[in-house]
């Protein structure tokens, strides 16, 4: 019996020796295909230390995260020659450097009971956050872009405006099917990946990353950097699905869809490269679907706008037109039907629109959830529209010319944009933005409807009659514009308390504008009482006053 037991103790030795000991049991000792050479460019940038170039499937764990990201920071500030200064933290189970410096920029945080839990697994929409901050670090202007995915409710709300930006800012990809799967695991690969994207995008940013065209058509697009030499070319993974058509060789370059599929762009300079996906489709007829309030509307199979129009008109309570759809007999309307007589409803004139929404919802996600809703139905039968056309406007001759914020007309192009109260029976407000604008104008017009909405709802004249008494002087208005007429008035003020309140706190830190503060606190005193979301914590200016 002994002598079987040494047999079997021997045999078990051998078997053992046989077989190499792996920590993760079928680990890919690879990356996969589709991340191959952007690991292959993490590793030879020095991103990728050594003992994690390995087991490329396995999940990456926060600790190990935090020192990938530390690394990137390293590199970038090698280049660019900045410094970073964490705060001092601690935690009670790790006292890992990288662990502790990225906690200190902010980039990490325990899990509030002063554990960090380095070995714990990341998902998607945690690793969306942390390569966000990561972003945010490096002084990279990141903001939601207005990305939207087939799960978007799953993805936690401390999530949402990170996954949107890292998205938007070309470092994330969805998981197909327009999904993003928020709750998804995070590998070592993706995070070489998604890394190496991070750095790249430190010098080089893409107008977009996804397209969709038809066969034959063309798009001019491009990729800008903020740094270093500006030489970078194009190539496709597809030159039978997108040719490069023409490549200026600093970034601008034009595709042409040939045949219906899929390609990847990819623009490089230098050790960085960015890339961005172009769909091929064939040409469809449109189909008919519906917005919030079950208006049918047409919806173009190459309608890159579509879900993100429909997602912020929901979110906003207004319907938005930029196509000939909207009621044509409502009077003084800027935007015609016969305005769309000058323009191709092809992928690039969508892509303009899409470009323009994502300005319009940077400008309407600052206000506080719910506001516009409530500011529409106060307004009870009166019905709201918003009609938005990027492209120039148009003489009915088909010579185009905008409408200057200054009065004058112009055929160089710029951003028009008008209030209209109808004041007929039809009872159909408008909001028309024409041409290129900022998230800065987009407020700007709504102003108009807010604040005049508002001081109606307070009782008109004599809250027209109060605001204008606080106007004494030049200094007690936000901006010479806004001395031109009691409505610019209300729309600059509304605009500036969005978007330029640090030249408004400056104004009133001089001390010589009284009438501008009044001015202030009569609208935070009438938003607040009119409109439940408005209150003196949503509102961001109340600490001027």
């Amino acid at each position: 019996m002994r002598k079987h037991l040494i047999h079997w103790l021997l045999a078990l030795v051998l078997l053992l020796g046989a077989v190499p000991l792996s920590p993760a049991a079928g680990a890919a000792e690879a990356p996969d295909a589709w991340a191959a050479e952007e690991v292959a460019q993490a590793v030879e940038l020095g991103l990728v230390p050594d003992d994690l170039q390995s087991r490329y499937t396995d999940d990456i764990t926060r600790a190990e995260f935090c020192r990938l990201a530390v690394i990137c920071l390293g590199e970038a500030a090698r280049v660019n020659g900045w410094t970073f200064d964490p705060a001092p933290a601690s935690f009670d189970d790790t006292d890992d450097p990288d662990v502790l410096t990225a906690a200190g920029l902010g980039i990490v945080s325990g899990d509030g009971q002063g554990s960090f839990l380095p070995d714990k697994g990341i998902t998607r929409q945690e690793a969306a956050v942390m390569l966000c901050n990561t972003l945010t670090v490096m002084g990279a202007p990141i903001a939601p872009r207005g990305a939207v995915f087939t799960d978007q409710a799953a993805i936690a709300a401390w999530a949402s405006d990170a996954v949107s930006a890292v998205v938007g800012w070309g470092v994330m990809n969805g998981t197909g099917g327009g999904a993003f799967s928020p709750q998804g695991t995070y590998s070592r690969q993706q995070a070489y990946v998604t890394m190496y994207r991070l750095l790249s995008s430190v010098y080089m940013q893409m107008e977009a990353y996804s397209y969709t065209l038809q066969p034959g058509e063309s798009l001019e697009t491009g990729c800008y950097y903020a740094t270093g030499e500006p030489a970078a070319r194009w190539t496709s993974s597809a030159p039978d699905v997108v040719a490069v058509a023409a490549d200026s060789g600093d970034g601008a370059v034009t595709l042409r869809a040939v045949a219906p599929g899929t390609a990847t762009l990819t623009c490089r300079s230098g050790d960085y490269q960015l890339k961005c996906t172009v769909t091929v489709t064939a040409p469809a007829a449109p189909t008919v679907e519906y917005d919030f309030k079950g208006t049918a509307r047409t919806h173009y199979p190459n309608d890159a706008a579509w879900d993100l129009c429909r997602q912020l008109e929901a979110d906003i309570g207004i319907q938005i037109f930029y196509l000939p759809e909207f009621n044509d007999n409502v009077p003084m309307a800027q935007v015609t039907y016969a305005t769309f007589d000058y323009v191709t409803l092809d992928a690039a004139y969508f892509q303009q629109v899409y470009n323009e929404l994502v300005q319009m919802k940077a400008a309407f996600d600052l206000y506080p959830d719910g506001f516009l809703q409530q500011v529409v139905a106060k307004k009870g039968d009166r019905t709201t529209e918003i009609v938005l056309f990027p492209a120039d406007m148009t003489f009915f001759d088909g010579t185009p010319y905008s409408v200057m914020l200054s009065g004058s007309f112009s055929s160089s192009g710029g951003f028009a944009g008008q209030h209209v109260y109808d004041e007929s029976g039809m009872r159909i407000d408008r909001i028309y933005y024409t041409g290129t604008g900022s998230p800065y104008e987009y407020s700007h017009e709504m102003g108009h409807m807010v604040v005049s909405s508002a001081m109606i709802a307070n009782g008109w004249t004599s809250s027209c009659n109060q605001w204008v008494g606080y106007s004494a002087s030049y200094s007690d208005f936000v901006s010479s514009y806004a001395a031109t007429s009691r409505p610019e008035d209300f729309a600059e003020t509304w605009a500036y308390l969005w978007h330029h309140r640090d030249q408004v706190e400056q104004q009133l830190a001089s001390g010589s504008s009284e009438g501008l503060r009044s001015k202030i606190a009569f609208l935070t005193q009438v938003l607040t009482t009119h409109y439940p979301a408005a209150t003196w914590e949503s509102l961001p200016w109340t600490y001027l006053l």
